[in-house]
């Protein structure tokens, strides 16, 4: 009668530990999205400062041309050139909102990383040129180069953005980047247990 008993008692235990690990296997796989989404978001939202970045700028050149004279030049560089940057970031963001972890497969996801991995590496080749090319052309137009005060701010402005740039890639794009592989390698993991 006692092993009866001890055998129920077994198999209830054995049931338990069954339903345990799947609301764990759950648990954990809920976890590992959640932290992939945030990476996500991070993205995201970089890209929603930049925007805000570069339209607090296009208000602010007219205001600063009411006290300082700036060039037509200027104005056909900073209405073209900003407005583009901006409509890249809201790509940008439409396409890091396709990482949906909901409805994308392990292997759909890999692909988006890759694909997000080849267009930081582009970014990273690019931006540099558009910032000295930007930046040559503000010093030229506005014929900086015959002031040494003038030269010494643009230069300082020239560094402010390149530890800005840098900055946001290495701690936004960079780490969210990382943090998703990370996701993705482990939900692998996961789905082979």
């Amino acid at each position: 009668m006692e092993l009866n008993e001890l055998k129920e008692s077994w198999q209830l235990l054995n049931e338990q530990l069954q339903k345990n690990e799947i609301v764990n296997r759950k648990v954990v796989k809920l976890l590992i999205g959640k932290r992939m989404l945030t990476a996500r978001d991070r993205l995201i939202r970089a890209n929603w400062v930049a925007i805000l970045t570069l339209g607090v700028i296009l208000l602010i050149v007219p205001l600063a041309a009411v006290r300082v004279t700036i060039r037509p030049e200027m104005f056909w560089l900073i209405y073209t050139l900003l407005p583009a940057v901006m409509l890249y970031s809201l790509w940008s963001i439409h396409f890091v909102s396709k990482l949906d972890l909901a409805s994308c497969t392990l292997v759909e996801i890999c692909r988006w990383v890759l694909r997000y991995k080849r267009l930081l590496r582009i970014e990273l080749w690019c931006t540099p040129f558009l910032a000295l090319g930007t930046f040559g052309a503000v010093f030229l137009i506005h014929h900086h180069y015959r002031s040494v005060q003038m030269m010494v701010f643009d230069g300082l402005m020239l560094l402010v953005a390149i530890v800005v740039s840098c900055l946001a890639y290495v701690y936004v794009d960079k780490r969210s980047v990382k943090e998703i592989e990370q996701g993705l390698e482990e939900l692998h993991e996961f789905e082979e247990l």
